[in-house]
């Protein structure tokens, strides 16, 4: 038996441990042409492959797509260590099986407290069972929308909060997002409502900005800059990279997963090394702390871990690394304000303490990285909130209140001129700058602008970081 006769046969094997490991918990069928082979797995809610390519070197690509042929999954990476790719294979086959849901559309009702809503909810629920109507209800307090929604189809606010409308649209963009007509709350018009969804769950989304992945390439040769980056999603995890050739983008993926670890981060590289072995320099950018290259994150349970010794030890590859919101600083610096100073706060849905970048003339202010990750959750403590920041954390308005402490205090200590920020929970700038006032008076108060996107500056923040660093 020839090396290509060989690979093949252990690929094969793994697709046979894997169909294995999926019998009887969804339909399974295969395919395969002279250069790859795929398995297929199929539930009714979402469908998955596995993808092994037999090129110079093998690579074998995961993928789960939702009813809407979104990916909830994917990642692709060199088949070199069989034990690796059993339990990658493990998470892909439990992300599909989690799509698994009792019915077709899934209704959120929100209004102060919950209360009022419940019994509604109640009655929804025994008509659509009664009726084979294939919808199911929840309902929730206000301030459990936006952690709530991400599961959802439709989120309905009651008459009460109706007031919410426009923030809930802002924030919720890729969800249907309606007040309840006065007349059918009122009544309780079980009909009515559920004639509501129907008429209105599919509703077009608005446009994304984060475009789906497509099928992995395999020609995409060239290039002296690979730089991968950590993005946090609210329910996953994006690694998105892209291949640079000077300024020019030659290659852009993005790989999503629910859980996030260094080793995803190998793999990326080594996948994308072994279809371009041209790449001269690795960037990586994560959230979390770097001190001399090794990264803490806690949240992924990433403790000093000496990230860029390992990449050029086993690559040998001149490696640069870089905290997230220091790139995005660096990138509206430089992209925005021609270099000028800029403060730029990062403060992702569902956290209560957010991310600190700052730049300027093409520098990052102290050692790259240490104010950013979870340092600045260390103060938490000795800040001053009107009720615990975790529950703050969830509502726009507690997110506003988080934000303006923070802000705060980077102005006060810092004086810095310009301040950009992100934070999705936020619907505008007006409700920030309201309670900034509060906290310091109107005059001392930068120039505060809000963000739509942080994919490009923190792009730019990383070429150019790259591009400059001379000490590593």
């Amino acid at each position: 038996m020839n090396a290509v006769e060989d690979i093949r046969k252990t690929a094969n094997d793994l697709i046979s441990w894997m169909k294995d490991q999926a019998a009887g918990k969804c339909e399974i069928g295969e395919s395969a042409e002279s250069n790859m082979d795929c398995l297929h797995l199929e539930t009714p809610y979402a469908k998955a492959n596995v993808t092994v390519y037999y090129l110079e070197f093998t690579i074998c690509e995961l993928r789960v797509m939702d009813r809407k042929d979104e990916n909830v999954f994917y990642l692709h990476f060199e088949l070199n260590d069989i034990d690796h790719a059993k339990s990658l294979y493990s998470e892909m086959l439990e992300c599909l099986l989690k799509q698994k849901q009792d019915n077709d559309i899934h209704v959120l009702l929100c209004c102060t407290c919950g209360l009022t809503t419940s019994f509604f909810t109640m009655k929804l629920n025994e008509s659509a069972a009664a009726m084979g109507i294939k919808m199911d209800f929840e309902a929730v307090p206000y301030d459990r929308l936006y952690e709530t929604a991400a599961s959802k189809d439709i989120v309905l606010l009651a008459p009460q909060i109706g007031y919410q409308l426009k923030n809930a649209k802002k924030i919720l963009t890729d969800k249907a997002v309606f007040a309840i007509p006065a007349a059918v709350f009122s009544s309780y018009d079980v009909l009515g409502l559920i004639n509501f969804v129907r008429d209105n769950v599919n509703q077009p989304e608005e446009e994304k900005t984060a475009q789906s992945e497509e099928r992995l390439s395999m020609n995409e040769k060239g290039g002296s800059v690979l730089l991968v980056s950590v993005i946090n999603m609210e329910r996953r995890t994006q690694l998105a990279y892209r291949v640079y050739n000077g300024h020019e983008i030659l290659m852009e993926k993005q790989i999503v997963k629910e859980t996030y670890a260094a080793s995803d981060i190998l793999d990326v590289i080594a996948t994308v090394l072994t279809l371009d072995p041209e790449i001269e320099t690795v960037g990586v950018v994560s959230p979390g702390s770097f001190i001399d290259g090794k990264l803490t994150y806690e949240k992924a349970n990433i403790i000093n871990f000496d990230i860029r010794n390992e990449i050029e030890q086993r690559f040998k590859r001149k490696t640069v690394v870089l905290n997230d919101t220091d790139a995005m600083a660096l990138g509206y610096s430089m992209r925005e304000r021609n270099g000028a100073e800029t403060a730029f706060y990062f403060l992702p849905s569902g956290e209560y303490a957010g991310n600190i970048g700052m730049s300027e003339n093409g520098m990052i202010f102290g050692n790259a990285g240490h104010m950013g990750g979870s340092q600045l959750e260390g103060i938490t403590d000795i800040m001053t909130f009107p009720k615990n920041p975790y529950a703050l954390a969830k509502t726009p308005e507690g997110n506003v209140i988080l934000a303006a402490r923070y802000i705060a205090g980077l102005i006060t200590f810092t004086g810095c001129a310009h301040v950009a920020y992100y934070a999705k929970m936020i619907p505008d700038t007006e409700s920030l700058m309201k309670e900034l006032e509060t906290i310091i008076r109107r005059e001392y108060i930068p120039e505060i602008v809000k963000v739509a996107s942080i994919r490009d500056y923190l792009y730019d923040g990383a070429m150019y970081y790259i591009e400059n660093r001379k000490d590593q």
